[in-house]
């Protein structure tokens, strides 16, 4: 899973001496939350909808009509904007986003190529790469593992789904605190026979979450 693959294509860039009232009207009409800002194809900044907010008197919706009429409508994009600006290469793997995300306080980072602007991806993103790998499939069940003990569990599992004629739709491994973890998605008509075999393995199991349990 690659940035690339999640991110928004469609970008609305933005020059540094366009005005806030203008960048507001960016936003309202794409309804979205944040503008790449951009020189000569080189990205010197970002702003985003709190940017303009604390940009306007407290009393004032700057996405109101009534902003219009205030000193504030004038002001220039590179007043507000964020810069310099993090940026993600869009061959990168989606959690060194997620990971930038989470260590810079930021909701956004605008994706290169080349040095090029090519994509932005957002928290949302990275909440639907998630769900897509996570959400369960019928006739499937979702295992955790303690592997803290480097067990070899990945090929239990391989053995078992030749074994049952099963597919194994995804394996993530990861740490909580000081123990290593993993989750298995496991898909076919026999996944039970594989469960019951599970139980008995040996093998630190933490849960056994079947489709039919509602996720």
């Amino acid at each position: 899973m690659i940035v690339g693959m999640y991110m928004t294509r469609d970008v609305e860039v933005i020059s540094p001496e366009t005005s806030l009232l203008d960048a507001i009207h960016r936003m309202s009409r794409r309804r979205i939350r944040r503008l790449v800002v951009t020189d000569k194809d080189a990205i010197v900044g970002i702003v985003c909808h709190r940017d303009l907010v604390e940009a306007f008197p407290h009393h004032i919706n700057p996405f109101s009509p009534v902003a219009a009429g205030t000193e504030a409508a004038s002001d220039k994009v590179n007043s507000v904007m964020i810069h310099p600006v993090i940026t993600i290469p869009d061959d990168k793997p989606l959690e060194q986003a997620a990971k930038l995300m989470t260590d810079r306080h930021i909701g956004a980072l605008p994706v290169t190529s080349g040095g090029r602007l090519v994509g932005i991806i957002t928290e949302s993103d990275i909440f639907r790469a998630l769900t897509e790998v996570l959400t369960q499939r019928d006739d499937s069940v979702r295992i955790t593992f303690d592997l803290t003990e480097r067990e070899d569990v990945l090929s239990f599992l391989a053995e078992m789904t030749r074994k049952y004629g099963l597919t194994l739709l995804s394996f993530i491994s990861f740490h909580e605190g000081e123990r290593r973890m993993a989750v298995a998605a496991v898909r076919g008509k026999q996944v039970e026979e594989l469960v019951r075999e599970l139980w008995s393995s040996g093998h630190r199991v933490v849960s056994v979450l079947r489709s039919s349990d509602g996720s």
